[in-house]
């Protein structure tokens, strides 16, 4: 998560407010992308069905996600940011910020393993729990660093 949060951080410091500062950021995309990229036919159509319901969910939460972007912490701020990347798939731009919501927001953050890859799952505020797709190592490093922020400002 290192590389990436790194590689954010070059990019996503001008979508910031004063004194705001990244504690961790990974790239995601809604669950069942991979399903639909990949599976063709009616694969293909349950995959687009699974990624239109976390959409959904995430715009009722006053969240947007999709593909190619990267999910972003701050102390203060949850948020979603548009990313562009190299043919080698490093990220060379942040675009603009998709949206943002306060940490308040957020009841909990966690990380599973589903497959060869991981989920990481937000889960706002009085609202349905939102799955996004992206390497387990990364959604457990980003859940840990939510546990540890919420817990610094509850005691602050």
């Amino acid at each position: 998560m290192a590389d990436q949060l790194e590689q954010i951080r070059q990019y996503a410091n001008l979508f910031l407010d004063d004194g705001e500062e990244l504690v961790a950021a990974m790239t995601a995309s809604p669950r069942g992308r991979n399903t639909a990229m990949a599976a063709g036919g009616v694969g293909s159509m349950i995959g687009y069905k699974m990624v239109q319901g976390q959409v959904n969910k995430a715009g009722a939460a006053g969240l947007r996600v999709e593909s190619q972007m990267a999910i972003v912490l701050t102390g203060r701020r949850l948020l979603t940011v548009k990313v562009g990347y190299t043919l080698g798939g490093t990220i060379n731009d942040v675009k603009g910020v998709l949206s943002a919501i306060s940490l308040g927001e957020v009841d909990a953050i966690e990380a599973k393993r589903f497959g060869l890859g991981g989920v990481l799952i937000v889960t706002p505020r009085g609202g349905q729990p939102i799955k996004l797709e992206c390497q387990v190592g990364r959604a457990r490093q980003f859940a840990e660093a939510f546990a540890r922020t919420v817990s610094a400002s509850r005691a602050a």
